[in-house]
Order: structure tokens, then sequence, then C-alpha cells
């Protein structure tokens, strides 16, 4: 029996009208419940990628952003080409950039913070100001020419900028909280002075000492190390800061023992960090290079090989010494070990994550950037002082591969923060 041609056509048409009657998935109906445990699998690369979706995913994310990991990222020069930010990521060992985004940060900004995923920096006329560079929300802050005393302002620009600010830090994150302050380390004398949202200048501390070493906020109080390995602790919620106690521990014989077997040093920068809980001191010993046989050296040649080109006076991180508080003896407990913690130490508001965050972090270790007080002292060399030091084998290991002998400006620790 011959087969009707238009029942041919008709099965040809049910075929094709059954093919394209596949439905594609709406990806934007996805459950939010699942949607947040996609979220929880995410690096901060990926994250920024999956809020991009669409506007309901971005929703997500936002409402999941309090929940995110906070894993730092090392801030590094920026390519002047395409006006682009780089960062380095441990979380998956790439370094990434965010273009067109050097009109925020001007000529020559000069970083002397990071709190929240917020860079303080001062640009080229000493300006102070705040940059999220992820966002790319910039916030101006109120001068600081009231401390620069008698001395002119183009010497101070010119000589002073880099080393006049000692560190700032953010008491909370200006993206959620309209009374944001910001707090400095500055001067000669290592004072205190801050200011808040609105404040058309800055406040030096009244009642605080000076010689101070590094400052953090922790469980809603200020806390500021001074020189003498002392801790002092404010309240900011008042209208003026209240200081609530002093606290003087007695130092450890380790400690002593330390400073005296590394007494050929350029300089010893200490650390306040909350892990675990319990309130750390870090001790990090800077010095001279040393050899394979454990020599110092007075001249290293360039980490690129050249070995006709010395470099002279350079300095590099030797070993840190760890304690904790131990508030009711008030003394400091030598630690040799931090278990499943890391430590992110530098410029930036100190910080202790868990190893488990992320396959790059080897637990019980201390990630440094550079010792950037020190930038400044030769243009040869800078930059270059950054790594991750074992507290098992006592030595420190590069985490970031570069054959600059001057990284300018300095590397930064900032935990990614995108709104």
């Amino acid at each position: 029996m011959a087969e009707d041609p238009s029942a041919s056509s008709k099965r040809l048409q049910i075929s094709f009208s059954k093919v394209t009657s596949i439905v594609e998935p709406n990806w934007s109906k996805l459950q939010p419940e699942l949607l947040r445990l996609i979220l929880s699998k995410l690096s901060f690369a990926q994250f920024i990628r999956f809020k991009a979706v669409c506007s309901s995913w971005n929703s997500i994310a936002k409402s999941y952003v309090s929940s995110l990991r906070q894993v730092p990222w090392l801030l590094l020069p920026g390519n002047q080409e395409h006006h682009a930010c780089c960062f380095f990521s441990l979380e998956d060992n790439k370094t990434y950039q965010i273009k067109n985004i050097g009109n925020l940060f001007g000529n020559d900004a000069w970083c002397v913070g990071s709190s929240h995923g917020w860079l303080v920096l001062l640009d080229d006329e000493a300006k102070p100001f705040l940059l999220n560079p992820f966002s790319q929300v910039r916030i101006q802050l109120p001068t600081i020419e009231r401390f620069m005393f008698q001395v002119n302002k183009s010497y101070f620009i010119q000589h002073l900028r880099k080393v006049f600010i000692t560190k700032a830090i953010l008491l909370s994150d200006p993206s959620h909280d309209n009374s944001y302050v910001v707090v400095l380390i500055f001067g000669y004398l290592s004072r205190l002075a801050f200011c808040k949202k609105g404040d058309s200048g800055w406040t030096i501390l009244s009642g605080a000492s000076q010689g101070y070493c590094d400052i953090i906020y922790i469980n809603d109080l200020f806390y500021a190390l001074t020189s003498d390995s002392s801790i002092e602790v404010w309240d900011f919620h008042a209208s003026l800061p209240i200081k609530k106690t002093e606290i003087h521990p007695s130092t450890t014989r380790e400690m002593l023992e330390a400073t005296k077997c590394f007494g050929n040093l350029h300089s010893c920068q200490t650390y306040l960090v909350e892990s675990s809980g319990d309130l750390l001191l870090v001790l990090r010993y800077i010095g001279n290079f040393v050899n394979e046989e454990g020599e110092v050296v007075d001249e290293a040649y360039l980490l690129s090989g050249d070995s006709t080109q010395p470099l002279v006076c350079p300095y590099q991180t030797l070993m840190f010494h760890v304690c904790k508080l131990d508030s009711r003896e008030q003394k400091w407990v030598g630690v040799d070990n931090l278990k499943d913690e890391v430590l992110f130490l530098g410029g930036n508001h100190s910080m202790s994550l868990s190893a488990q965050y992320c396959s790059g972090f080897e637990k019980n270790s201390i990630f440094t950037d550079d010792n950037w007080n020190q930038m400044n002292e030769d243009d040869l060399y800078g930059g270059h002082d950054l790594g991750k030091f074992s507290l098992e084998e006592k030595i420190v290991k590069p985490f970031y591969a570069c054959d600059l002998r001057r990284i300018d400006p300095p590397p930064f620790w900032i935990v990614p923060n995108p709104w």
C-alpha cells in the first residue's frame, strides 16, 4: 500500500514539533535554599560571577554576603595601561584584575590601612580617603593638615607622606554602618587620632599614651598595642572614646632570648591579633639576608639571578615569635602551635582564619605582606619581603612568585567586599 504523502508530512511536522517543544530551564527560578548551598561552595571570584547572572541571583547573593568566607586577597601594583587594579587570590592561586579603576585611586596613592574590604589611602597631596575597589565606592575623609604642624606642606608631601601614618583601621563597614569610625596611628610619637562619619576633622585621642605599634577592633572594643607590649582597651560607643582598662603583661623569657638572638636587626615589628578567642602578640624579626649556611651577608643579589647587581642594605623577615595573653596572671605566654589557624599580618587589620577554608592555606602558619615601613629607605628595593612563615619549621617560604626587586606600592592584604 502506498504511503500517503500528507501523512508523512504530518509525521515530520509532529517530529519537528517535539524537538522545538523542549523547555529551556529558568535558572532565575531556582529555590533560594539551593542557591545558598551553591554559594557556600564558591570562592570570591566565583561569587562575583554568580551575582552577575540575573537580578534574583544578585538578590540572594546580597542576603548571603554576611556568610561569605572572609579570605583575604593580596593587593598588588596595578596595570597602568588598562588603569587596572591587580589582586592575588590564595583560594585559587590566581591573579585577577579590575580594569578602569585607576581614576578612583588617583596618582601615586599610598595605602595605610585595610579593614572590612575598604582601603585607607592618601592621595598625592596627602588627602586621606576610603576606597572599596570591588564596589568602586570612594569616600573622602577630613584632611590631616592639622597634624603637619610647622612643616611646609610641599615638604610633607614629598618626604613625609608615606611614613607619617603607621596604620589606619575602620571599626565597622561603611557599606552597612552610617556611623563608622576611622582610627589611625600617626606622627613620630605614634599617637592615636580618630574621625567619625560627618566629622570635619580628626580628634587626637584624649588620655592615650604614645608609641603605639598596632591597633585592632574585636568584640565591640578597640585594642591598642604599645611599644612596651602593653595593651589599652577603649570603648568608642560614647560621643568621646573611653579608656576601659590598661594591661601591662610581663614579657616571657623566650621573647627576651629571641630579641637577643636576632641582635643584628633592622627592626622588630609587633602585631596584635585575636585568634580562637585568644589575644596574640606576634613579634616579627627583620634583618639582613642570610645565606644557605645561615651566615648573614651584607649584600644580596637580585632574585632574577643577575649576580652583577648587588642589592645593597637589603632586609628580610627572619623569624616570628608568638605569645598569647594570660589575663589572669597578667603575662604573655609563649605559643608554638596555632593549630588549625592561619594569621594574616601586615598593614591590614590583623586577622586569623581557619586553614580549612581553602587548600591554599597551611595551618599553623603566618602570611605576611611586605615590611612597608622600610619601603622608602632605598630606591633599589622594597615590596619584596612577603611570605608565609611556618611555626613548625621556623622558616619563611614564598607564596607569590615575583622576580621584581621592588614592588611599588608594596603588597597589601584586603578582604574582598562586593558591596
